[in-house]
């Protein structure tokens, strides 16, 4: 399978919030940039349900989660340099 960028999106609730460990199962996909506290983008080979239920196995059934597909054209403001650059890249 070709590889897609993904948003990944979460907000963890008490009393467990396992940011440390959700973080670890995103940046393991090898390529992803922090859009915010508690977004990235991912570029996997992975369907957005495979990503998912990967890092589902951090969460709590109060959390939630929304993994989808990215594609150009795109808009964005106010990103460190860096990340806008990696996003041009990844979606070219």
């Amino acid at each position: 399978m070709n590889e897609s960028v993904y948003i990944v999106t979460y907000e963890l609730k008490p009393p467990t919030q396992r940011y440390d460990e959700l973080q670890t199962l995103i940046k393991s996909e090898g390529k992803w940039a922090r859009l915010g506290q508690s977004s990235y983008l991912v570029i996997s080979n992975k369907t957005a349900v495979q990503l998912r239920d990967k890092f589902k196995t951090v969460l709590d059934g109060n959390d939630n989660i929304f993994v989808g597909k990215v594609i150009a054209p795109a808009a964005w403001a106010g990103m460190p340099d860096k990340v806008t650059e990696w996003i041009i890249k990844a979606l070219q």
